[in-house]
């Protein structure tokens, strides 16, 4: 009986053991998408941050020019052109990848059949 109850003890034990380690993975596991999901937050965060430190210093370059050349039209064009092919540029490098995929996906699924004589 003694022995019986040891074994049982021992089996217990294992299946303590057992969820010991299944739960120190669970928490391992959260550990990492919290991780993740911070890193993703403080990525997206330090983007707006750009954009936005990018567009105030755009304002702050036409509103110094317009007080320094008494609001002379070719310089603020000048300065408002160069915002544009800016943004331009910001928005060809976002979109990039997805239309040379789209592109992609048009070649790869070109007919190329002969067509039928009428």
């Amino acid at each position: 009986r003694d022995a019986e109850m040891s074994v049982s003890g021992q089996e217990g034990i294992d299946r303590l053991l057992q969820a010991e380690q299944e739960a120190t993975e669970i928490v391992a596991k959260a550990r990492k998408e919290k991780a993740a999901r911070i890193k993703a937050a403080r990525d997206e965060a330090q983007a707006e941050i750009a954009k936005f430190r990018q567009q105030m210093e755009q304002e702050f370059q036409q509103a110094q020019f317009g007080v320094l050349s008494g609001g002379d039209k070719s310089i603020r064009l000048a300065t408002e052109t160069e915002a544009q092919l800016n943004e331009i540029k910001t928005r060809s490098a976002t979109n990039r990848m997805p239309v040379l995929q789209q592109i992609l996906s048009w070649i790869e699924t070109v007919d190329v059949t002969p067509p039928k004589k009428a």
